[in-house]
């Protein structure tokens, strides 16, 4: 689904900060106007050419977080809203795309042969030792999003914010309009590179300040950004495992690509788990949430002032945003909004019901995602923590779909049942639910393997390599077993 572009004016950028205080908020803009006609090599070792305005992007890590001074740090103070946050986001839900660092898979031979980096996982017991201090997405403040299909901005508050992963989730309520789409409170999934912590930490990328944020606005208006982002998306087009793990000189890019990469690749994520929902709406509000739409973070109202004061002196190099065909991707903030589920993680089990609702729990979770691979889905980045349970009706449901293939992109059926061997959802669900169980809570459950693990183990996790179908040596083996439990 396309995101409209916000065509309001904009003042030029590259003489003034790119941050604003009001009483509530700190506000940083994402993007200025732009225009790219620029061919680039990515397999080059160096990221500038003869183009007189790339020397901007040249510049290291290290002098942009050297930059960031103190004056960022009292600017810190500034963003929190004027009741001080409570720790209400440390509550045991938390909405999380957890992955495996720089999201590998499996790379042609020019992938980066490196050790991963220990990732820091998030803690909201300790938000300034995760968060950005430029992040505004704190409980109290205000939040300004527009649908595509409207040119009204929707007003909500933030009610609740859970450490920010791959995306940045928080439960908003809605107060202009205070219904929206069915709905007046509900979870927004923001694919925002800037705050998304551990997506910043799987690509070892410095976390985001103003200045940053100007290397990156250079970055575009020297003409590379949207010449990238078609690049990229060409290549995930030819291999579907593709991601920046497999160029060579990745650890060469400069910071202003890298900020690049980030938001091609949250863009991508928020599009492919819309397309996951879209394959899954028989299923929404029973084995998923629901969805309730799409949006983008709205331009701040703040900013508005500011544009009408300064029109009158623009000249004519600071052309308004219509002027110029800009790639969407390139500048905006997606989002979904999704069903509210008000429970605890299914790694949580052992501590919110007692040990006789166990079996039943995760039996449950394990039909469930039975139900979502009959929608063609595979899932990637499958967890414990990517099922909610509702401790009083012990409803549950499967969330995070950023991460997955689909059907329709294997060539056939065999490539298909390959991609799910491998994967194993089934065994990565049940299996460490029964360690967790047994370690945490003392107790134990049975896993009983469904036929189709059987069928999938037989077929490409042999000993002997992969093995045909449809035989009766393959029966012989659902035979022999088809009542093998796994216990501890």
């Amino acid at each position: 689904m396309d995101v409209d572009v916000n065509t309001t004016k904009l003042t030029s950028i590259q003489s003034q900060s790119l941050t604003e205080v009001s009483d509530r908020v700190q506000i940083v803009y994402l993007s200025g106007p732009i225009r790219i006609f620029l061919s680039i090599n990515e397999r080059e070792e160096t990221e500038c050419s003869a183009h007189n305005k790339r020397d901007s992007c040249s510049k290291t890590s290290a002098a942009v977080t050297d930059s960031a001074s103190a004056a960022n740090k009292e600017a810190f103070q500034l963003h929190r809203p004027i009741n001080e946050p409570s720790l209400e986001s440390c509550g045991k839900l938390s909405y999380i795309d957890s992955t495996s660092s720089k999201r590998t898979a499996n790379c042609p031979s020019t992938a980066m042969e490196e050790e991963s980096s220990t990732v820091k996982q998030p803690d909201c017991n300790h938000p300034s030792e995760t968060l950005s201090p430029f992040c505004p997405y704190i409980t109290g403040n205000e939040i300004l999003l527009r649908s595509p299909t409207s040119d009204n901005s929707i007003k909500a508050v933030i009610v609740k914010y859970f450490p920010a992963t791959l995306s940045c989730c928080m439960v908003i309520r809605f107060v202009e309009p205070p219904v929206f789409n069915n709905t007046s409170e509900c979870v927004l999934k923001l694919y925002d590179r800037r705050f998304s912590t551990q997506h910043r930490e799987d690509w070892e990328v410095s976390p985001w300040t103003p200045e940053l944020e100007k290397e990156y606005q250079d970055f575009v208006e020297c003409g590379d950004a949207e010449e990238f982002f078609s690049y990229w998306d060409a290549e995930k087009e030819r291999d579907g495992e593709w991601s920046a793990a497999c160029v060579g000189n990745y650890d060469r890019w400069s910071i202003a690509k890298h900020e690049a990469y980030l938001q091609w690749d949250a863009t991508n994520t928020c599009e492919t788990e819309k397309k996951a929902y879209e394959h899954m709406a028989k299923l929404q509000g029973e084995d998923v949430p629901r969805v309730f739409g799409e949006v983008f973070l709205d331009q701040p109202a703040a900013h508005q002032g500011q544009r009408d004061g300064d029109e009158a002196g623009k000249d004519e190099a600071e052309s308004t945003r219509e002027d110029y065909d800009i790639d969407p991707q390139t500048i905006n903030i997606p989002g979904i909004l999704i069903q509210y589920i008000n429970g605890f993680h299914l790694t949580d089990l052992h501590e919110d019901l007692p040990q006789d609702c166990w079996q039943s729990i995760v039996d449950t979770s394990v039909e469930k995602l039975h139900h979502i691979q009959e929608c063609g889905i595979l899932n990637r980045d499958l967890n414990t923590r990517s099922f909610m349970v509702d401790p009083l009706t012990h409803k549950v449901m499967m969330i995070d779909f950023g991460i997955v293939l689909f059907r329709e992109d294997s060539e056939d059926d065999t490539e298909w049942e390959r991609l799910q061997a491998e994967q194993d959802e089934e065994g990565a669900l049940a299996l460490p639910m029964q360690t967790y169980l047994k370690k945490r809570g003392g107790g134990s459950i049975v896993y009983k393997p469904s036929e189709q693990y059987w069928r999938l183990k037989y077929r490409y996790r042999g000993m002997e390599g992969e093995r045909e179908g449809g035989t009766e040596e393959e029966e012989e083996y659902m035979k022999k077993h088809k009542d093998f439990v796994f216990e501890i």
